[in-house]
């Protein structure tokens, strides 16, 4: 087994399991900023920004981490339609920061609906990246020695 996979794997075990934190760190935001709300009546930005600062922090990180991704993929020489659906991960999580930051209330909606797309690419490139895994591990394991 290459250990380029491996790496490869782990990167991607990483991106989704991070994916999943992005969508706690949103909630407890909005939770955030409802209660500061209620108890003040009013937020300023810098208030309102401060309680977004670990999503957008790992936000941040998670864009290395997908370019990670695409690199790894690369040196393991996945194949072409492969290597363009992890090329496509950190192109969307750079995508996050244009429809956060910019635009209508309508285009900043679509913030929410890329990072399920985000989370379906991530999921079914993991998935398949620990399918071949299992599959190579069964055909090594059930070999004859030579």
């Amino acid at each position: 087994m290459r250990r380029s996979g491996a790496v490869l794997r782990w990167l991607l075990t990483i991106f989704i399991v991070g994916v999943a934190v992005q969508f706690f760190l949103a909630g407890l935001g909005v939770f955030r900023v409802d209660h500061a709300a209620e108890q003040t009546g009013a937020l300023t930005s810098d208030q309102f920004d401060h309680f977004f600062d670990p999503h957008m922090a790992l936000g941040n990180l998670l864009f290395i981490i997908g370019v990670l991704v695409f690199v790894a993929g690369l040196i393991a020489r996945v194949g072409r339609p492969r290597i363009f659906a992890l090329l496509a991960l950190p192109l969307l999580v750079a995508l996050q920061f244009v429809f956060a930051g910019t635009g209508p209330p309508w285009f900043r909606a679509f913030h929410v609906l890329n990072a399920f797309v985000i989370a379906g690419l991530a999921g079914t490139q993991t998935g398949i990246a620990w399918r071949e895994y299992r599959a190579t591990a069964a055909a090594l394991t059930s070999a004859p020695p030579s």
